[in-house]
């Protein structure tokens, strides 16, 4: 590839993920020494949905993937990330990677993580989440894919877990492990950090073990005018992320003190009635409750009865 042609990087994702996903695009650029041309795939037009609960899309953006060899014209290369990662390497390595005789490559994932361990989701193998397509061999169509998820051909989960469109030998696994470490993040071994446990992703919740990994980029992202402060505003109102991302906003050019006061406060009420919510259901789930519940109910039926009576 000349160096004057950008590679480029399509990024699946979602309104509810638009600052991960600004965070992200920064990092692939901080890093990189070769152009870039990054895209997001959000609400793409044409893109039909099976009709069978069972093979609905997980996300809003699980078939976008197989829409990117069209987007490039089917020439040329391009690589699928989703919106959910943090990369710390250059993507010059995976510009440079040799297809062989595959058509795809990914990532082999043998073993879960330690947040993955025992959960029955998680699926060891090929992981489609970063992918490095060969468009000039790929003829896919998003309505011939779906067409035959809905003839019964095979499933979603076939489809996006296990890339039942290619052949044995298509699929190549040498992209280094590294650059879709699952909830991991090594110094100067981690390429790319993948938060894959949704409900504990660190721009949702604070407690995340790479808290401070994520936020140090997003700090960094907005201070530099990569991340929309009026997206983290939206997204704090609209519960997409968590309260404590508002006290970071003072970093960002051009917020008002007055629009960073009104939007922390809000995160702090925001934050006081989370933390409320926890403690009711907290209490709800002790055993102490269920016991005292249970009595209370048990001395109340009989008077109850004679109200009746």
């Amino acid at each position: 590839m000349a160096s004057d042609t950008p590679f480029r990087i399509f990024v699946g994702t979602e309104k509810a993920q638009t600052v991960p996903y600004q965070v992200l695009a920064y990092s692939i650029r901080k890093h990189a020494s070769i152009p870039v041309e990054i895209t997001p795939m959000i609400d793409l037009p044409d893109v039909p949905q099976p009709r069978g609960y069972d093979n609905r899309s997980r996300t809003g953006f699980s078939l976008y993937r197989f829409v990117i060899p069209r987007l490039c014209g089917y020439e040329g290369k391009a690589l699928y990330l989703d919106a959910d990662m943090l990369v710390f390497a250059d993507v010059l390595e995976l510009d440079r990677l040799e297809f062989g005789e595959a058509k795809v490559l990914a990532t082999l994932q043998p073993d879960p993580p330690t947040a993955w361990i025992g959960n029955p989701k998680f699926r060891p193998g090929p992981h489609s989440a970063c992918l490095l397509l060969d468009c000039g061999r790929l003829d896919w169509r998003a309505e011939d894919i779906v067409a035959e998820i809905d003839r019964g051909t095979y499933t979603y989960a076939d489809l996006v877990r296990e890339l039942v469109l290619l052949e044995p030998g298509e699929l190549g696994t040498t992209i280094p492990k590294e650059w879709n470490h699952l909830e991991v993040y090594e110094p100067g071994v981690t390429r790319c950090t993948h938060f894959t446990v949704v409900s504990d992703q660190p721009w949702k919740v604070d407690g995340n073990p790479l808290d401070d990994v994520w936020t140090t980029a997003f700090r960094e992202a907005l201070a530099a005018g990569a991340v929309d402060p009026d997206d983290v505003i939206r997204g704090i109102i609209d519960e997409e992320l968590k309260p404590s991302l508002a006290a970071h906003l003072a970093v960002a050019p051009g917020v008002s003190d007055a629009v960073i006061d009104a939007v922390t406060a809000l995160g702090y009420h925001r934050a006081r009635e989370q933390q409320l919510e926890r403690t009711n259901q907290a209490m709800l789930d002790s055993s102490s409750w269920k016991v005292g519940s249970a009595l209370t109910r048990s001395l109340t039926a009989p008077r109850a009865w004679l109200r009746r009576s």
